[in-house]
């Protein structure tokens, strides 16, 4: 292992009693204060904030307000632009892929909870992903395929977008309406007109395995891990990409933009699990923090903090950019 004193320590780290699977900072800015933390049997919805955006706030404030049951271990997160604790009633909605190949849509006004079992996929499930309008979800699976939901009508498979191989990421983008984005782990990536149910796009990475793919707030930027580099394109010109960095010499395994810095990368991977962040208009390396044991990483909404879970840890890391 690398030495620890080596890396970046994390700015702030939240401690829970059981290993974290996934961990998901809402995207969206009128719920950007919720953090959804899945542990094995349950779902925590907390509220966090920094004291950045709060002066009465001493480092990191989290508080846990609801607690979901949950009985397989998870895979992945996604919130609903839908939810928000500032409207009347209060809407709280986000759905989680889990270990029996079904992903649970949640619901809760903060007093009744209603859960929602959709099935169709036939092996893991890597990746789930809302529309910006909150009434589709996207999901891709180790079965070779990509599913669309309709989260508002029974919870139905609509679609069934058949793919060469595991999909590895799904992505909505937040501006681009309607335009999916989808990973395989050939290398392999689709942009799918939802409506049309077309692809109207193909990018190749041209080196596998493909593990993760992330589509930046610049909706011309994707960026992709694969065996270890980090690719990156301007789909404006999508052939050849901008640039492949080798960033994990034994293979990466996730890459996610910040939203609101779209020059910050940050990605995880292997010899030692190490994180890292780049800056990828000086190809500089902001920082390299590690974790124990990999369950994914998130960014904040507007704030310059990168967040990774650690078996039992939530390590937080703030960007300091020169």
């Amino acid at each position: 292992m690398m030495d620890e004193a080596l890396t970046t320590p994390p700015t702030f780290q939240l401690h829970f009693s059981k290993q974290i699977y996934c961990v998901e900072l809402s995207p969206y800015e009128w719920s950007q204060h919720l953090i959804c933390i899945a542990l094995a049997e349950e779902i925590v919805i907390g509220t966090i904030k920094f004291q950045d955006e709060d002066e009465a706030v001493e480092d990191i404030a989290y508080k846990p307000i609801r607690t979901f049951r949950h009985d397989t271990r998870p895979h992945a997160i996604a919130w609903s632009p839908e939810t928000s604790l500032s409207v009347v009633p209060r809407v709280l909605i986000f759905c989680v892929a889990g270990a029996d190949f079904k992903i649970r849509l949640y619901s809760s006004d903060m007093n009744d909870n209603t859960v929602y079992e959709m099935e169709g996929h036939k092996d893991y499930i890597n990746s789930i992903c809302y529309e910006t309008e909150g009434e589709i979800l996207a999901s891709v699976s180790d079965d070779h395929t990509c599913k669309l939901w309709a989260v508002k009508e029974n919870e139905k498979c609509i679609s069934t977008f058949y793919l060469t191989s595991p999909g590895m990421s799904v992505h909505f983008h937040f501006e681009k309406s309607g335009k999916l984005l989808v990973g395989e782990k050939n290398g392999l990536i689709h942009m799918y007109d939802v409506r049309s149910q077309q692809a109207i796009m193909s990018l190749d990475t041209d080196i596998v395995p493909l593990m993760s793919i992330d589509w930046g707030s610049n909706p011309l930027k994707v960026a992709a891990i694969a065996a270890g580099k980090l690719i990156l394109w301007d789909i404006s010109k999508p052939s050849p990409p901008l640039e492949s960095k080798p960033l994990h010499i034994e293979g990466g395994l996730i890459v996610k933009f910040f939203p609101a810095y779209e020059n910050f990368v940050a990605s995880i991977g292997r010899p030692d699990n190490l994180l890292k962040v780049t800056n990828i208009r000086t190809e500089q390396e902001i920082i390299c923090g590690q974790v124990k044991l990999i369950g994914g990483i998130t960014c904040h909404y507007k704030l310059p903090y990168v967040c990774a879970t650690s078996d039992r840890e939530i390590r937080f890391w703030k960007i300091v950019s020169n």
